[in-house]
């Protein structure tokens, strides 16, 4: 069974530890075709090791919607031609469905099964629902202090952030604030003070009671019931093989983690009014979606969070499951401190791919074995956290590789003597219930030991928040690249004796569960820094676009008239150039070069690259490249995806034209 988990324990989907689709029409096979249509994704290596599991992850080739479960008909006449006993389960997206397999299956087996039903014309992915774990590591020595060091600027690696509230507080008050971020994680104690006024309404993903311990599947209640296993538990056929106790063979009775309000409380605590602790995101508000229960939860599960959570539910009537609304509030981040070893999946990947195209960013926790980077951390498109000391090196536990982004305090402690608490630890919002919740509390040195790369992913995402609040024009690569940009120098030296060595890539130089002096190669881009952040997101945003078609004779318009300033200033000055010819094109005369729309002739050969440069009215700056070649050409800047938002979430084109596909049908019915 593969799961999510909590980045503290292994490899399912809990909190880590170190489709749906309606059907549209059979009139309309290729307009449908044409709307799902997107370049193959691979499948997981051939070699790659499943966990036993009767739950598999399918993407449907042409469905009626994207939403709309696929029939039991479907499913049937599926299982008959693979072989395989089968039966409808949850829609999730993106032409996405769960299948339950009348038992759980492993080994040759299952990679049987898989490579028929991959085989099959109606299916264009198929893999396992693996479990998704949180990113919380659990270290046996005391920690958590009560201060705050992280957000300050006294430490080597603490992120600056009260010095960007000084730029922006992310709105005047939450209730004014218009940035939402989403906590794909345990759900949240609703009820806990630091939390008050700081919570939208979220949702329920969790499909199996046993998981979610709150006695029923998907609704509307996000509340974090515990995730406490017991020894019966464990020893329980629903637990027994998910890696999912404590103690070093993971077969331990474990407490619950509260896990999902601890990251809330890092991003959105109330920040500045006289008690508990400080949120990065200061007035920032946070949709719960609770992903994660016992042993973690699903990835079909975390894949439909993440749908919901961005917006991308539509709306009634082309909803066809009645029991999920539509979010009110689409986020505009997604804060992931949750995964599953190994690299990004194929599904993953989907959901990374059509959630960011929507403009909304993922940021998600790099994992806790010292190992390679952790899946949905190391798909393409997402923006992966790696996890460091208050001194700037890798804290041990952090998984490293080329997938990461940027690093930021994920808690450690600096102690000689193990009896004393713990230094250098995260302060957060939780809950003092050993099983199910009691009274709301604060983490500390003793209680809870609260860090991982799980609590760096918060930092980070609440930066991301503050960012998009001063420019709304801020599309997830940008944002990425500012924050890699604005990023500070890891140190070359450690604060330990003797000094640990350099950081290498896990593929060569095995599991490093040990502290190492951070490289760009494997730490990211440097140091989250949020006060440099969020002012390199105040400059603008270009877009540089190209209409037209590339042949002799003909013009092409250059359209940048969608770059846009941060919020309080504007455009005062556009300048198109040629930024260099190469193949023997010839250098073209751009006409209006200093105006929003320009044109060129087309060039008929080679490669012409141009530029497009926007100033603000207080200097700010950026550009985008155009390159043309003789086939057509490219930016680097395509814009943000067009929404809008309200009561009902966001509505693309893509449901628009099935909307007046489905009313042209009903009509027809009625003749």
């Amino acid at each position: 069974m593969a799961t999510a988990t909590p980045y503290d324990t292994v490899a399912s989907h809990r909190p880590r530890n170190a489709a749906n689709i309606g059907f549209v029409t059979k009139h309309l096979p290729l307009l449908v075709a044409c709307l799902l249509a997107s370049p193959p994704l691979p499948a997981m290596g051939a070699g790659a090791t499943y966990q036993a599991t009767d739950r598999i992850i399918v993407k449907w080739r042409t469905a009626e919607s994207d939403f709309a479960p696929a029939s039991e008909a479907r499913v049937r006449t599926l299982a008959a031609r693979v072989g395989t006993a089968m039966t409808r389960g949850r829609s999730i997206g993106g032409a996405m469905s769960v299948v339950h397999l009348d038992r759980r299956l492993s080994g040759a087996e299952l990679a049987g099964t898989l490579q028929a039903l991959r085989a099959d014309p109606e299916v264009e992915l198929a893999e396992p629902d693996r479990r998704v774990k949180a990113q919380a590591y659990t270290p046996s020595d005391p920690l958590f202090t009560a201060n705050q060091w992280y957000l300050q600027g006294i430490q080597v690696s603490a992120i600056r952030v009260d010095t960007a509230w000084e730029i922006t507080r992310g709105g005047t008050s939450p209730a004014a604030s218009t940035t939402v971020v989403a906590v794909l994680d345990t759900g949240v104690r609703l009820d806990h003070p630091d939390l008050a006024g700081k919570l939208l309404p979220g949702y329920d993903f969790i499909s199996t009671a046993t998981i979610g311990n709150d006695g029923d599947g998907w609704d509307a209640d996000p509340s974090d019931a515990g995730d406490f296993l017991t020894a019966q538990e464990l020893a329980s056929s629903a637990f027994r093989d998910g890696n999912c106790g404590g103690g070093p063979n993971s077969d331990q009775p474990t407490n619950s983690s509260w896990h999902g309000t601890r990251v809330s409380g890092l991003i959105a605590a109330n920040t500045d009014n006289g008690e508990g602790i400080a949120g990065t995101a200061f007035n920032i508000r946070v949709v719960p979606v609770r992903v994660l229960g016992k042993c973690g939860g699903f990835e079909s599960d975390v894949l439909a969070g993440m749908y919901w959570a961005a917006g991308l539910v539509p709306p009634p009537p082309l909803l066809r499951s009645t029991d999920l609304p539509t979010n009110a509030h689409p986020a505009q981040i997604l804060n992931m401190s949750l995964g599953v070893d190994g690299a990004c999946s194929a599904t993953y990947q989907t959901a990374v791919r059509d959630v960011t195209a929507r403009g909304v960013l993922i940021v998600a926790s790099a994992g806790n074995d010292g190992n390679i980077v952790g899946s949905p951390a190391s798909c393409t498109g997402a923006l992966a956290v790696a996890g460091i000391r208050h001194a700037g090196t890798k804290v041990g536990y952090s998984n490293l590789g080329p997938e990461i982004a940027i690093a930021a305090p994920a808690g450690n402690c600096f102690n000689i003597d193990p009896t004393l608490p713990c230094v250098y630890a995260l302060n957060t919002t939780s809950n003092q219930g050993l099983q199910g919740p009691t009274t709301n509390f604060y983490s500390s040195p003793t209680a809870q030991p609260t860090f991982g790369t799980s609590f760096s992913t918060p930092l980070v995402a609440g930066v991301a928040g503050l960012m998009k609040t001063v420019n709304p024009a801020l599309t997830p690569a940008v944002l990425i690249a500012r924050l890699k940009e604005t990023a500070r120098a890891f140190p070359a030296v450690s604060d330990t004796t003797p000094q640990p060595p350099v950081c290498q890539l896990p593929a060569s130089a095995g599991v490093q569960a040990t502290e190492c002096i951070c490289t760009t190669a494997v730490c990211g881009a440097g140091m989250l820094d949020a006060a440099a952040a969020v002012r390199a997101a105040q400059r603008p945003v270009a877009l540089a676009q190209l209409t037209g078609t590339v042949g002799a004779g003909r013009t092409l318009i250059l359209d940048g008239s969608q770059s846009a300033a941060s919020i309080g200033r504007s455009i005062v000055s556009y300048a198109w150039t040629v930024d260099s010819v190469t193949g023997g094109a010839a250098t073209p005369v751009i006409s209006a070069a200093n105006t929003a729309l320009a044109s060129l002739p087309s060039p008929t050969q080679g490669v012409v690259i141009l530029r497009l440069t926007i100033t603000d009215n207080l200097g700010g700056a950026d550009f985008a490249t155009i390159t043309i070649t003789g086939t057509g050409g490219s930016s680097s800047s395509p814009p943000p995806v067009t929404t809008t938002s309200g009561g009902g979430g966001n509505v693309s084109i893509y449901w628009v034209l099935l909307a007046i596909m489905l009313l042209s049908m009903r009509r027809r019915a009625r003749k």
